[in-house]
């Protein structure tokens, strides 16, 4: 297992072999960074939760809370590290939130998108999120997924709002739980996804089949767009069709976290075509 500096510095390749680089990196992928006392204490009390190192900033004050983060992640085998403040920022990027606490983890439903690629998970459906900013949003979404037959939840780290403290309370700690295949840009894992024979469903108000239609049975993933903007461009340009939720009353859209709820356990998203 990598020590924490290897985590945070990455892993040079031209001193390693190419499969050796690899393993490296695909446990790099699978790692997780958690910030502030309240989310890194509720992952530490979480059995599904690995510990991998634990990072602290150098001036925290001494306290009950931060002896049990140090006592829990020696006790699961974890490293604790301290850090100047300005060092452990940059490992939880939000220094305003991070409370002097970081902590990288292991998650086991947190996977690289390959892991779906070479699974036929996606025959249950994927959900996908372009580009949701709110952190209650994302944390709800993510409860709603780990609740439905879904195959996961589809997460790019670039344009949704980051995994954080915010983000875990509105899962309801559901997160930890719940699979989530992440990536880096959307639309690059779309296409990847069309590639290897998904077709790719946008949920949008104009879009022509109704969420009770049926579609063809096999492996789909079915995009919720931006709170305000609904779907980017370039997600658009790679949606197959596009799904409407059909409103009474005058109503234009729900909030994108009801409208999960909605798809989610929708028939026509069960991959067998009612």
């Amino acid at each position: 297992m990598p020590d924490c500096d290897e985590i945070q510095a990455g892993v040079p390749s031209a001193i390693m072999t190419k499969s050796r680089y690899k393993q490296r990196k695909a446990y790099f992928d699978g790692l997780l960074t958690l910030f502030g006392r309240k989310p890194v204490l509720e992952a530490l009390e979480n059995d599904a939760v690995t510990p991998v190192c634990l990072h602290l900033a150098e001036r925290n004050s001494p306290s009950p809370e931060l002896d049990q983060m140090i006592a829990l992640t020696q006790a699961r085998g974890g490293e604790v590290k301290s850090h100047t403040r300005e060092a452990l920022s940059r490992i939880s990027r939000h220094r305003r939130q991070d409370q002097g606490v970081a902590i990288d983890v292991q998650v086991p439903g947190y996977q690289p998108l390959q892991t779906l690629l070479e699974s036929e998970a996606g025959n249950a459906g994927v959900i996908a999120v372009d580009n949701v900013t709110n952190p209650q949003n994302l944390g709800m979404i993510i409860r709603t997924v780990g609740a439905s037959p879904r195959a996961g939840l589809l997460l790019a780290r670039e344009g949704n709002a980051r995994i954080d403290g915010l983000v875990v309370k509105a899962s309801a700690g559901t997160l930890f739980g719940t699979r989530i295949y992440h990536c880096t840009r959307l639309p690059q894992a779309l296409a990847e996804l069309k590639q290897a024979g998904y077709r790719i469903y946008g949920l949008d108000g104009s879009g022509a089949q109704a969420i009770d239609a049926p579609i063809p049975p096999g492996p789909h993933v079915l995009v919720l767009g931006n709170e305000t903007h609904g779907l980017s461009e370039p997600t658009r340009a790679l949606c197959d069709a596009f799904i409407r939720i059909p409103l009474a009353a005058g109503i234009e859209s729900l909030n994108v976290s009801v409208a999960a709820g909605i798809v989610a356990f929708a028939p026509l998203f069960c991959g067998d075509g009612r």
